[in-house]
């Protein structure tokens, strides 16, 4: 998924959408509108590849994604790709926590 910049730039363009959706779901007039968005959300994020949409499935918001492609790219070249101890300190959080059900029905509903 690293290697190939052209995948790389379409999961970038993807979180920017999803960025953008979950902003307007924050804002969203109505509950039944913010659904809507919602529905949205999940089925472009379904679009992503299906090994980052489980290896970003503990934190499936753009932030999340964002953070675990910063973490990737320090893994593949720690030298040219650095990152916060912030960040690192995050995904392993992220590794080893449970899904919290009440996010996971956030992103995932039934």
């Amino acid at each position: 998924m690293f290697n190939n910049p052209e995948t790389q730039k379409q999961i970038i363009e993807t979180i920017d959408i999803l960025e953008n959706l979950e902003n307007l779901m924050d804002n969203a007039p109505s509950p039944a509108i913010e659904e809507i968005i919602q529905q949205a959300w999940v089925k472009i994020r379904a679009t992503l590849p299906n090994d980052f949409q489980q290896a970003t499935r503990l934190d499936a918001s753009a932030q999340g994604m964002r953070q675990y492609l910063r973490v990737q790219a320090f893994f593949t070249n720690p030298t040219e790709n650095s990152i916060s101890k912030e960040d690192l300190e995050a995904y392993y959080q992220n590794l080893s926590e449970p899904i919290d059900e009440d996010e996971a029905d956030f992103y995932f509903p039934d």
